[in-house]
């Protein structure tokens, strides 16, 4: 953690309710109640907590995938959850970057094709700076050489880190992963925990994860249990 020195708040979280069902329903659960939180910049943090407990819905509204019931969400001091879901999504591919337990990556696309598939969202060609990225990004995770090859010719470690580079391609300001090792064994899980804070360090990208995993949540700055709809450090 960064001291004597001042830190920018990159996401603010304020007074966050969330639930499912129809509020005041027999059936109505509620997840999240009055969520404050503040995330500084630069920093890598984890969130755990029993499964249910809200840590997917909470990184999913960080993450612009969902809304909240009530409440506000600051990204670099703009409140993003009063945007359009067309401002969400533009949102989403220039700020943010996710991994997933799946890697989702397309069969029939090379591992260097998928990497590079994000940033077709909203340009129509690659330039050469991106692929330079992309060859630097591949090269610090150490599957530069598999760069032509399938999905279904990579191992899952390897398929894991094709979708770190990813969600890294388009240089988000904060990465966003959701039990990131959770299918891979134990020594890929490491390399890939590994990866995600060097290269959070290295890139000066923020980055928050959700994991049960305590390989991960050791390597971060800090660490937040989410319990009875709160996050507590």
């Amino acid at each position: 953690m960064r001291t004597g020195a001042m830190t920018k708040k990159l996401l603010v979280l304020k007074d966050i309710h969330k639930g499912y069902g129809r509020p005041g329903s027999h059936g109505f659960r509620p997840v999240l109640s009055g969520l404050e939180w503040e995330l500084e910049a630069g920093t890598r943090t984890a969130i755990v907590g029993p499964s249910g407990c809200g840590k997917t819905t909470l990184l999913n509204l960080i993450g612009a995938l969902d809304r909240p019931d009530r409440g506000e969400i600051l990204f670099d001091g703009r409140d993003i959850s009063g945007y359009s879901d067309a401002e969400l999504a533009l949102f989403r591919n220039r700020e943010l970057g996710f991994v997933f337990q799946q890697h989702h990556l397309l069969p029939q696309l090379t591992l260097l094709e998928n990497v590079l598939l994000p940033l077709l969202a909203f340009q129509k060609g690659v330039t050469t700076a991106q692929r330079e990225w992309a060859g630097h990004l591949l090269r610090k995770t150490g599957i530069s050489d598999q760069r032509h090859q399938l999905p279904g010719e990579l191992s899952g470690g390897e398929c894991q880190r094709t979708a770190v580079v990813r969600a890294l391609i388009h240089k988000p300001r904060l990465l966003l992963a959701d039990e990131p090792t959770g299918a891979l064994d134990e020594e890929n899980a490491s390399i890939l925990a590994g990866l995600l804070t060097g290269l959070s360090r290295d890139e000066g990208i923020t980055l928050v994860t959700v994991t049960h995993a305590p390989e991960v949540a050791a390597g971060m700055e800090r660490i937040f249990h989410l319990r009875n709809g709160q996050l507590i450090l």
